[in-house]
């Protein structure tokens, strides 16, 4: 199965003023050169914990926010640098689920101009086609006609997120970035949401870019997955090597804190310390300051993200003892 999206040393990076207007300017490097690819009609899921820089790989990757530099290609096609129709074309590619269902709509559309929305700003179909297509997505995400009227305060959490992901869907795009979807939801919730994108995602081809801090979630979703930690992936690699034999300490750290049924001592131990400062991140390996593993090389060099067995990349210098 071919790529579809393929993302190249790409780098996000803000720049901080500190004191005057006068001091040698200094960057917070939120994405530090990551590169990954997903295939048509698979899901890569990119997980790590609150600050990791998934999210906003995710907007560089959607053109929400600028990236400083790499590439983002869509079919072939470099989107960073795509301007006026080819951005519009663009757009209509790629649509979002946002993790918020309660913000992320407007409180004064109804349901149906909120679906509808997309269809209005991205494309030429007639009123009627428009109507037809808003009617089949709200049948498709499991919401009655009738509810096409209401507004967002009338629906709950999950019916809110039902509509966001109509609207994802009104352009038939050919990537969906889902940020965090159901982490605002409640457990059950949760599960009929996850079970409905998998059944989206076969019912229509769908491809997913899934963003989560929850590796529970993840394994029920992905079919590879990148695991970053300060901006950097640290460990990439198919569901089930990801799961069965983590190679890095921070997936190993991750998969600690997943619920498990079995009792017992858990295989991994979970992560201590705190996350260092974005503004002033560790030499060397970034994850050093919290790895009991780490060693002086660890605080000198940063390991590069390599291939330790087919298909799955690690970027720790114990592979290299290993």
């Amino acid at each position: 199965m071919s790529d579809l999206l393929n993302v190249d040393n790409l780098t996000v990076r803000f720049e901080v003023k500190r004191g005057g207007g006068w001091g040698k300017k200094s960057y917070l490097y939120a994405v530090d050169d990551i590169s990954f690819a997903v295939k048509k009609g698979e899901t890569l899921a990119i997980v790590g914990e609150s600050g990791s820089g998934k999210t906003t790989a995710a907007l560089a990757v959607a053109r929400l926010v600028k990236a400083h530099s790499g590439s983002v290609c869509l079919g072939g096609e470099d989107v960073l640098q795509t301007q006026d129709e080819d951005l519009r074309a663009f757009r209509q590619k790629v649509q979002f689920i946002f993790q918020d269902p309660y913000s992320s709509l407007n409180p004064r559309q109804r349901a149906e101009a909120i679906v509808r929305e997309p269809l209005d700003s991205l494309s030429n179909k007639s009123a009627a086609e428009k109507t037809q297509i808003v009617e089949g997505l709200f049948q498709a995400v499991g919401l009655r006609p009738e509810q096409q009227r209401l507004f967002p305060h009338q629906f709950s959490g999950g019916q809110r997120q039902r509509i966001g992901i109509a609207r994802a869907l009104a352009t038939q795009p050919e990537l969906i970035i889902c940020d965090e979807p159901v982490s605002a939801l409640d457990v059950a919730v949760q599960a009929q949401i996850l079970n409905l994108l998998r059944k989206l995602q076969k019912d229509f081809g769908l491809t997913y870019l899934f963003i989560s801090h929850d590796l529970g979630v993840v394994q029920h979703m992905s079919d590879s997955i990148a695991v970053m930690y300060m901006g950097r992936i640290v460990e990439h690699a198919d569901r089930m090597s990801l799961f069965t034999a983590p190679r890095h300490p921070y997936t190993q750290a991750l998969l600690a804190g997943v619920p498990r049924l079995e009792v017992g001592k858990r295989q991994y131990e979970p992560i201590s310390g705190e996350i260092p400062s974005p503004l002033s991140p560790p030499t060397g390996c970034h994850f050093h300051p919290r790895c009991k593993f780490a060693t002086a090389r660890c605080k000198a060099e940063k390991p590069a993200l390599r291939e330790i067995a087919p298909a799955h990349f690690s970027a720790c210098h114990l592979n290299d003892e290993a």
